[in-house]
């Protein structure tokens, strides 16, 4: 039987491309104009079980949404496809990316000494950006410029810090940044398990996504009890870096 917290996130998804839960579980390619995404200039590929979903943009002509359609999931989800189906550069398709959520029945809490940051934390959190480098920052600092964010320290120096963005009362998007010379010591997974279990308390469903290939990051999701739910891929469609 399907737990309350799995229909949630399924009816999460289905809203945010517009489509019928039942859709999510379908063995086809369903093409679908933005619905949560509507003005999004970029198209998204979301492939959940044996369905996929690709998310477009009101301008995608329909002869390139027909192509889609008549390709099987597995092919649809493929980088190489959906570049030649949207006609540009393989560069401009992101590498597939895996998307895992946990229900509270199978979170697994690292208990530590990960505490609220406030704005006395300030200075901290300074020197963790700056020690962590502008990419590394720049990717997590969505989750983290907003409350609640969580903090791991060794002495007065913040090591760890991981935060969510609530996705509409119903997910949280987990974000977690480390210290270069303070990874592979548990504080991502420690801080971490401090913002979901936050979140679990308010009801929401945590949700961890990062590129299939991050295999330690995965590790780490999969041992706090994050289990995989669907994977994604962004097509760039306008011109620019990607």
């Amino acid at each position: 039987m399907m737990s309350r917290a799995l229909r949630r996130v399924d009816e999460y998804w289905a809203a945010y491309f517009g489509c019928s839960t039942a859709d999510l579980d379908e063995d086809r390619t369903l093409v679908v104009p933005h619905a949560a995404l509507r003005g999004y200039d970029d198209a998204v590929a979301f492939r959940h079980g044996p369905a996929c979903i690709v998310s477009v943009p009101e301008t995608v002509p329909e002869i390139g949404r027909e192509k889609l359609r008549g390709a099987p999931p597995d092919r649809a989800f493929d980088p190489e496809v959906l570049a030649k189906s949207f006609v540009v550069w393989q560069d401009q398709v992101s590498p597939p990316a895996w998307v895992g959520i946990c229900v509270p029945a199978d979170f697994r809490p690292l208990p530590s000494s990960a505490r609220l940051l406030t704005v006395d934390d300030s200075d901290a959190i300074r020197r963790l950006a700056e020690g962590c480098g502008e990419g590394a920052w720049n990717a997590s600092e969505f989750y983290l410029r907003r409350d609640p964010t969580f903090g791991i320290f060794a002495g007065e120096e913040l090591v760890a810090a991981s935060g969510y963005v609530n996705l509409d009362g119903a997910l949280a998007y987990i974000g977690v940044v480390t210290h270069p010379e303070h990874r592979g010591r548990g504080c991502a997974k420690a801080a971490a398990s401090a913002s979901m279990e936050f979140a679990l308390d308010l009801g929401l469903v945590p949700m961890w996504r990062t590129v299939a290939s991050n295999e330690p990051a995965i590790a780490v999701a999969r041992s706090l009890g994050f289990l995989p739910y669907a994977y994604t891929i962004d097509v760039q469609l306008t011109p620019g870096d990607f």
